[in-house]
């Protein structure tokens, strides 16, 4: 009696499978089941997704900044640009990866840093700038933040307004990112506030 009742759940379930199969040959072949082009399109799509999620949009930043503290679009990107560099290096490579992955096109901003190779000779022209040039060749934490201050400058920006910039930045970042990259900005940021 239970071969009889087994044998038709046997069938059923041997129907059920190929049936399976089938469908998803089907799917493969109306897909083009190229394997590299998927996981391509995936790929894409999951970066699309985290971009779209993380709720960062560094031209919104750029232009908040701009507008809270009166500078012009072109110093608060540059601005922004000069923190972000500062917290890269303060950062190790898979920090600083992790952080340029919640932030889409942190990258490309980076690339709006103020060159500091005319900008040494005039900053080193006061006394107080020529002996933090001086003691900047002796700690690369003094030399960072002579550096970001130099950059500021060549903005046409007081170092005053530094603060300025980073307390825009972390709000901006409490409010559209998550809790781990307003982490590692904070990580990055090390003792910048202490040392202005």
């Amino acid at each position: 009696m239970n071969r009889i009742v087994l044998a038709p759940a046997v069938v059923a379930l041997t129907l059920f499978t190929t049936n399976a199969n089938a469908n998803i040959d089907q799917l493969k072949g109306l897909l083009g089941d190229k394997k590299a082009e998927s996981t391509v399109t995936s790929t894409s799509l999951t970066e699309m997704a985290t971009n779209a999620a993380s709720g960062i949009d560094l031209a919104s930043l750029i232009s908040t900044v701009s507008d809270n503290l009166s500078v012009s679009e072109t110093q608060s990107e540059g601005g922004i640009a000069s923190i972000m560099n500062y917290v890269q290096g303060n950062l190790s490579g898979a920090d600083y990866a992790q952080l340029a992955s919640s932030i889409p096109g942190i990258d490309s901003l980076l690339e709006d840093v103020p060159s500091l190779s005319g900008n040494s000779a005039a900053s080193s022209s006061s006394s107080l700038s020529g002996l933090l040039n001086k003691a900047s060749e002796y700690s690369s934490t003094l030399k960072s933040v002579n550096d970001l201050k130099q950059q500021f400058e060549a903005l046409g920006l007081s170092t005053d307004i530094i603060a300025s910039f980073v307390t825009q930045i972390s709000s901006y970042l409490n409010v559209n990112a998550d809790e781990e990259t307003q982490a590692l900005f904070k990580s990055g940021l090390d003792n910048l506030l202490t040392a202005l």
